[in-house]
């Protein structure tokens, strides 16, 4: 039976109060998925109560939000509209706060999920670029915040890399799920037992 166990180190005696709202943030999801991967369905959150590790839940966070950015970002610089590239940047600051938790997570899944050799290698990889896009997202976060980008030059040839790096690292993520099976519980079904939708 798998479930969830959050842990925070440091020092939470009272002198931290963010350290010690997260930890209790992080308890009362821990206590939503207390009882495992049941299958009696009483379990609130199952899907994630069965996760080897949350890498899986937080990456797509990233994916999403530094997608939009670099979208958002170039339509806002050809229309020449401020406000666009003002959405844009707060999408860029969320998707590299969430890019932090994901490769740090991804770092724990590395460790902690039995993988063989044919995978190692895809790991790495897929670990590199995960490392890349938090590089890359942290400097444009930095650039950004120091002064305002105006028109297309180095600032959106480093947007328009970082969606390769994150298309490329996702698909490996996808290739180490979906033909690898790592962290997956797979269910052997019988011809007699498929279903098909028409």
């Amino acid at each position: 039976m798998n479930y969830l166990s959050f842990s925070i180190h440091g020092n939470a005696d009272g002198h931290n109060e963010l350290l010690e709202m997260l930890t209790g943030l992080l308890g009362f999801f821990e206590g939503l998925t207390a009882n495992g991967g049941s299958s009696n369905g009483s379990n609130f959150l199952e899907g994630i109560a069965s996760l080897a590790n949350i890498h899986p839940l937080l990456v797509h966070f990233p994916i999403a939000f530094l997608s939009l950015f670099v979208a958002i970002d170039l339509i806002g610089t050809a229309t020449k509209k401020s406000e666009l590239r003002k959405f844009a940047g707060n999408l860029l600051y969320l998707g590299t706060a969430f890019a932090v938790l994901t490769v740090w997570a991804g770092m724990h899944a590395a460790e902690t999920v039995p993988h063989g050799h044919n995978v190692h290698d895809i790991m790495e990889r897929h670990e590199h670029l995960g490392i890349s896009i938090l590089g890359l997202s942290l400097a444009l976060s930095a650039w950004r915040l120091r002064r305002p980008v105006e028109g297309f030059g180095i600032y959106t040839v480093l947007s328009i890399i970082l969606a390769g790096v994150l298309i490329s690292g996702a698909d490996l993520g996808g290739l180490m799920v979906y033909k690898y099976g790592v962290a997956v519980e797979a269910v052997t079904v019988s011809p007699e037992d498929s279903h098909h939708h028409e």
